[in-house]
This record gives C-alpha cells, sequence and structure tokens, in this order.
C-alpha cells in the first residue's frame, strides 16, 4: 500500500488490517438516495476507502434539505444531487471512483443502474422504493443494508438472502409512517449506522445486523436490538437457508 494511502488510513488499519482495507478497496456500493441518510453513508464510506460508489438520486437541491443533508450547502440550490455529491465526495477522497446517477431508480432501469454493485445501501424516504430494491437485491443475491428515519428514531437492519428474511417480510413489523419531520443528527446517526453494516458486510470484521434490527430513540437516547424470526412473506418465498447467532 503506498505511503499516501497508509497515511490516509492509518487510524483505521490497526482494526480493519491489510486484508479489510483490500477488501474495501474492490467493493463496489451503490447508495440509492442522497439526502439525509445518503449524505451520512457515501461521506464515511467514501472516507473509509470504498473503491467505487454508485450515487443515484433523481431529486434537486432545495432549501429545506439543508438541515441535514450535509453533502450540500446553500451554493447548490436547484443543483441535481447526484453530481453535486460526487464532486464533494471526490474533493475529500480522490482515490474512490464515484459513478454518480441523476435517476429516480424503478423496476425497469434497476439491473443496467444496480448490476455491477456487490452491496446496496438505502438512503430513501419512501417504501414503495425500498420493497422494489429488496426484491432485486433478493433476486440477485446482493446485500441490501436498510435504514430509515423520522422524527427522533430510526432502525437499521442488513438483509441477505440464505442468512435473513427479505424486509418485505418485515415491512409490517417496522415503521413505515410518512413523516416530514426531522432533526438532522437523527438522520446522520441511521447513516453512520449503515456505513458501518457495510463495512462490516464487506471487510467481514464485526457482526452485521442479520436477522435483527437496531431501533433508535435519539431523545433518550437508546439503541434496542431486535431480534428477528424469519417468516416467509410470499415476497421471497422461502425461508432462509441459515440463520445467523
Amino acid at each position: 500500500m503506498a505511503s499516501e494511502l497508509l497515511s490516509r488510513y492509518a487510524r483505521q488499519l490497526p482494526l480493519l488490517r491489510a486484508e479489510g482495507q483490500e477488501a474495501l478497496s474492490e467493493a463496489k456500493v451503490a447508495v440509492i438516495g442522497l439526502g439525509g441518510l445518503g449524505s451520512a453513508v457515501s461521506i464515511y464510506l467514501a472516507a473509509a476507502g470504498v473503491g467505487e460508489l454508485i450515487l443515484v438520486d433523481g431529486d434537486f437541491v432545495e432549501i429545506h434539505n439543508l438541515n441535514r443533508q450535509i453533502l450540500y450547502s446553500t451554493s447548490d440550490l436547484g443543483l441535481p444531487k447526484a453530481y453535486i455529491a460526487a464532486k464533494r465526495i471526490k474533493e475529500l477522497n480522490p482515490e474512490v471512483r464515484v459513478r454518480p446517477i441523476q435517476a429516480k431508480l424503478a423496476p425497469e432501469n434497476i439491473e443496467k443502474i444496480l448490476s455491477e454493485a456487490d452491496i446496496i445501501v438505502d438512503g430513501l424516504d419512501n417504501w414503495e422504493a425500498r420493497l422494489v430494491i429488496d426484491a432485486y437485491a433478493w433476486k440477485t443475491g446482493k446485500t441490501f443494508v436498510h435504514g430509515a428515519a423520522e422524527s427522533h428514531y430510526g432502525q437499521v437492519t442488513t438483509i441477505k438472502r440464505g442468512v435473513t428474511t427479505c424486509l418485505a417480510c418485515l415491512a409490517p413489523r417496522v415503521l413505515r409512517r410518512a413523516c416530514l419531520a426531522i432533526l438532522g443528527p437523527t438522520a446522520g446517526i441511521i447513516g453512520l449506522l449503515e456505513a458501518l453494516e457495510a463495512i462490516k458486510v464487506i471487510t467481514g470484521i464485526g457482526e452485521p445486523l442479520y436477522n435483527k434490527i437496531a431501533v433508535i430513540d435519539t431523545k433518550i437516547p437508546s439503541i434496542d436490538i431486535i431480534e428477528i424470526k424469519p417468516e416467509p412473506c410470499g415476497a421471497c418465498g422461502e425461508y432462509p437457508t441459515t440463520t445467523s447467532s
């Protein structure tokens, strides 16, 4: 590893070791939605040295985004989020390959956009789009890191075929309300936990939230880890073949 990279990652190399850092450098992660969650996910995955980030968002920067979407500034108002996010990430870490896609993810374009991704991270704010990704991830065997936040609350879990249930199985039991009110740090906390999940999956260091969901209340604050009993929902049509301890 070149000396500049050794210096850049010096504080995490004792934890990830050379093998973990190399795994990060070879990983391709898609972040879908570049709002409050996606901003935090993208910045920290880039800082950690993920090899390629596929950044997907069809929206433009609006002033009400700025209390939590830390990739953007006031001078970016009206500009496409995907391209501004890519620019900021390259400024942070030029070693990361960034592919901005200014588009809404939909069943008709999902294969083209996500076919090369190893891991898909949920930065979305609506369940219809989440379940489209969930179905695609289940079909292709790609790991899907789910996060959602509203008000002072949030949740994170990681979905992997053969290990966990699909997200659709959980949907009736998890937070699904549409709420426009949120404190910026709450979105940041959930996004950072999602980034940690992706890093754990890529490096094999730590225990991802397989068959578990972390439920966060930032008012107390508290993090409760809830065990999930896999159940077939009809979308995945099967129990997982293995379960995590």
